[in-house]
């Protein structure tokens, strides 16, 4: 086959799972040869990223031949013909090397509180992966001068820098046609990689190439963990004085690294519970590209595991972990004691929760357990102070709204399509959201961190704002163009509360939430469009990241209660943070021992109520 005759090509990576190895070399049978071609790990493609805390150079690999992860890409087949890469693929051999398992965790030093009690504790956090198709398509061409880059991207501006700084070619040379699938969760990593594979491609055959992700390519996201290994110290009265963590998580951050380091230190410090936390951060060791950009599980998994944590120590003690909680509450936080008392004056949630608490036994005819599950988050928005540009293009028959970064949920999008197709007189699907590379900043924090709900806000003002400018009845001429700058103001605060009840059938496992209840501070329904369909899918959101594939029931709808007016946003992040730490630690007063790992495994969780009903 002579690729100078064939104006479009198909690449497609291959993965290698054997973890902890080195591929010494790789065969494909002799039928594709003169059929299939490969880039790889042999051609040394080295790439230069900078460090956005510091700007130290990084020097990664495109691909690599130690693996290191699940999900690792150590080669990119390629051809004219999509059906031969597919066979070539199943017909990779690697010649592999088995390496020795280098784990990077450091002895956690206790010497200064070698007379107090210890109690460790492990948790496990997945990454939430959301699968919109079966497969992840990226286009890459030439044209006259200019690189033109179709994939389901963000972080434009962060990825035409790359580009631009590795293949030297302007940024305004490159053209990024960032289309939105509008999933719940991106796919970003593999984006990524995708277009650099086809950056070099296209730039070494000068010809347009598709790369293609099927899902079983989708591991390298999939399988991306954070463990929390923690150890107590423990005053008098049992009360918890400070906690020694090894955060680690199971994917190399290379030029993120002091990024994502940074911002857990922030969550761990802006807590108002009066301990003190070291954390020790590891990252896995790997000279490969990867760009994970999911702030989100971090907030999530930080909030989970404090939760989670008082709820543990709690029960171990035989103690109301509510109580236990509220002991441990900053002098200076009077806001989170006004906050319970509105949630225990509607729900009564602290004389239940004690009374599970005193009357906690097991027997082996004891087939249903109950929990009360309760969480109060405190979230500020210190990272997101960028400032951002939304715009929009009306014409005649639809109307085109750019935004810096994607919108992840999908009722948000489905409510502002709806929103703005209303007030246009357009059909639904002549509203569309497009990923633009304007902004005002340098690249700094706010590149790499989404609040959906801040771009609610800002859609609905530039709305507001056009509508004035068309006015009752328009007569002049499309398209009709804004463009306006926001900064979100890093003194906001997105304070929430939930709290519920979950029964539990032990062996079939049928869950049961009710008295499902979220207290918000500043921020009144009819100001923010906030409507129980929106907040009922994040909860069901929440509800599946933590129980996977069990089936679960919600007995009564979700309520609302408005602490104060105002006129600030709600954040539906906030909203999925507290249903997450609510429903895991009524799980662990439930069952009275701590389940490790989110999403929860049924298997697990029966096999140590097992032991517990025999130690009983």
């Amino acid at each position: 086959m002579n690729l100078e005759n064939m104006d479009e090509i198909w690449g497609l990576p291959v993965c290698c799972n054997s973890r902890n190895s080195i591929i010494e070399n790789f065969t494909l049978s002799d039928k594709y040869k003169d059929q299939v071609y490969s880039i790889s790990y042999k051609d040394n493609i080295v790439l230069k990223f900078d460090d956005i805390v510091d700007s130290d150079d990084f020097n990664l690999k495109l691909f690599d031949n130690k693996i290191d992860f699940e999900g690792q890409i150590p080669l990119v087949l390629y051809s004219s013909d999509l059906d031969s890469l597919l066979e070539a693929e199943e017909n990779i051999s690697f010649k592999l090397k088995k390496i020795e398992q280098n784990e990077n965790y450091s002895e956690s030093i206790l010497k200064e509180f070698d007379k107090l009690e210890e109690n460790s504790s492990y948790y496990e956090f997945s990454d939430y992966v959301n699968y919109c198709n079966e497969f992840l398509l990226v286009r890459v061409s030439f044209k006259d001068n200019s690189l033109i880059i179709d994939a389901d991207v963000d972080k434009i501006v962060l990825l035409k820098k790359i580009i631009s700084e590795n293949f030297y070619i302007s940024a305004d040379n490159i053209i990024i046609n960032a289309f939105n699938d509008y999933c719940i969760a991106s796919l970003f990593p593999i984006s990524f990689n995708a277009v650099l594979q086809g950056v070099v491609l296209a730039t070494r055959l000068k010809r347009r190439v598709n790369i293609v992700y099927y899902k079983r390519h989708f591991l390298i996201s999939e399988d991306l963990k954070l463990k929390f290994s923690a150890v107590n110290c423990l005053s008098v009265e049992n009360k918890l004085s400070k906690i020694i963590l090894d955060v680690e998580i199971n994917r190399p951050l290379n030029f993120l690294y002091k990024f994502y380091f940074k911002y857990l230190k922030h969550i761990f410090n802006n807590l108002f519970f009066d301990l003190n936390v070291h954390i020790n951060f590891i990252e896995l060791k790997s000279d490969v590209v990867f760009f994970y950009d999911n702030h989100f599980l971090f907030e999530t998994s930080v909030y989970n595991f404090i939760y989670s944590n008082f709820y543990n120590l709690a029960v171990n003690f035989s103690i109301d972990p509510i109580s236990y909680l509220l002991v441990h509450i900053k002098e200076e936080y009077d806001v989170f004691l006004k906050f319970f008392e509105q949630i225990d004056c509607k729900n009564s949630i602290m004389r239940k929760s004690s009374s599970i608490s005193l009357n906690n036994t097991y027997g082996i005819l004891d087939t249903k357990r109950k929990g009360i599950g309760f969480s109060f988050l405190d979230l500020d928005s210190i990272f997101f102070g960028s400032r951002k540009v939304i715009s929009m293009s009306l014409h005649k028959n639809k109307l085109d709204v750019f935004i810096p970064y994607k919108i992840l949920d999908y009722n948000l999008m489905n409510y502002l399509k709806n929103t703005l197709s209303r007030d246009f007189d357009l059909s639904y699907d002549s509203v569309c959201f497009f990923v633009s590379d304007a902004f005002t900043d340098n690249i700094g924090y706010g590149e790499f961190i989404k609040e959906s709900y801040f771009i609610e806000m800002a859609i609905l003002t530039v709305k507001d704002n056009l509508s004035l400018m068309i006015g009752g009845s328009f007569k002049g001429e499309y398209p009709v163009m804004i463009e306006q700058d926001f900064v979100l103001n890093t003194d906001t605060k997105f304070r929430i509360a939930c709290s519920l009840e979950i029964d539990i059938e032990i062996y079939s496992f049928k869950v049961t939430f009710s008295n499902v209840t979220f207290f918000v501070e500043h921020g009144k329904i009819d100001r923010i469009g906030l409507n129980n369909k929106r907040a009922f899918s994040v909860f069901n959101l929440a509800a599946n990241y933590v129980f996977g594939k069990i089936n679960y029931n919600i007995d009564d709808s979700l309520i609302f209660d408005f602490v104060e007016e105002g006129t600030h946003f709600f954040s539906f992040r906030a909203l999925f943070i507290a249903s997450v730490a609510a429903i895991r630690t009524a799980l662990i007063q439930a069952f009275d021992f701590n389940l490790s790992r989110t999403p929860v495994e049924i298997e697990d969780v029966l096999n140590r109520w097992s032991i517990r009903i025999d130690t009983n």
